[in-house]
């Protein structure tokens, strides 16, 4: 077993020097605390625990239900998504707009080796028995649609560039616990969610979220890569992506790492 201290340092290497105020361990969910909460009101398909550090159960949100950071999560194989063509996919996540869905990739994001799944989240002494592990319902759901895809002979389209690094950045959030269900805005803000289209592609304007009242900064990108528009300024506005169809950079498809501003996560 690794030392605590070696825990901690692989823990701040996962989530990076801009969520360091956010590595903490929520209080344990002792037997005391679970006894204060009061049963779900309604009649649950799936119960988890309520969102942030909170113990007490609360019903899954189902497919197609609306959903957020501070709201309770989806049901298991589900997962919060912007929706398609938000200009703002962040902020809809923060204001608990967006959709709950099938997760789009095939395989587990391959996130920064030395980061064991859970080590930055809640973790009870004793896991209730109402609490499914997230991994075994994603497994269960994966071998349904594989055994479906078998009988019916289909095979399911392959997720774009855009719809992975969504996915990857997803599973950063859903692993982010929050102090008091209201973690700090400005590091959720340094995430770059991408702003994908109906089809998977990118948008060809990206755009950060709104914080305090002042308007998030834009930029063009690649609708096939991600990758940002040299020529194309960053503002808290249009960047009017349109005129620059056309242009070598635009329209070269050539596959490459997805890039934001300097700067930004």
């Amino acid at each position: 077993m690794a030392p605590y201290g070696t825990s901690c340092v692989l823990l701040l290497l996962c989530l990076g020097a801009s969520l360091a105020e956010m590595v903490f361990r929520c209080p344990a969910c002792t037997a005391e605390r679970q006894a204060l909460c009061p049963p779900p009101t309604d009649t649950c398909t799936e119960i988890v625990r309520e969102p942030g550090c909170g113990c007490c159960p609360v019903c899954a949100r189902q497919e197609g239900d609306f959903c957020g950071v501070y709201t309770p999560r989806c049901s298991g194989g589900l997962r919060c998504y912007p929706q398609p063509d938000s200009e703002l996919p962040l902020e809809q996540l923060v204001q608990g707009q967006g959709l709950c869905g099938h997760q789009m990739d095939p395989e587990p994001p391959n996130l920064e080796p030395g980061c064991p799944p859970g080590e930055a989240g809640w973790k009870p002494s004793k896991e209730p028995s109402w609490l499914g592990p997230k991994e075994s319902a994603v497994r269960l759901h994966r071998q349904e649609m594989k055994a479906k895809m078998k009988t019916n002979k289909v095979e399911e389209a392959r997720p774009t560039q855009c719809q992975l690094e969504l996915d990857q950045v997803l599973e950063r959030i859903s692993r982010m616990p929050f102090r008091e269900n209201r973690g700090p805005l400005e590091d959720l803000y340094a995430l770059h969610i991408p702003n994908c289209d109906r089809r998977g592609q990118y948008n060809l304007k990206q755009c950060k979220m709104s914080l305090h009242g002042r308007r998030g900064e834009c930029w063009c990108v690649n609708a096939a890569t991600g990758r940002p528009i040299s020529v194309t300024p960053v503002v808290r506005g249009d960047p009017n992506c349109g005129q620059y169809l056309g242009t070598p950079e635009m329209d070269s498809p050539a596959q490459s790492n997805t890039q934001v501003p300097k700067g930004w996560v």
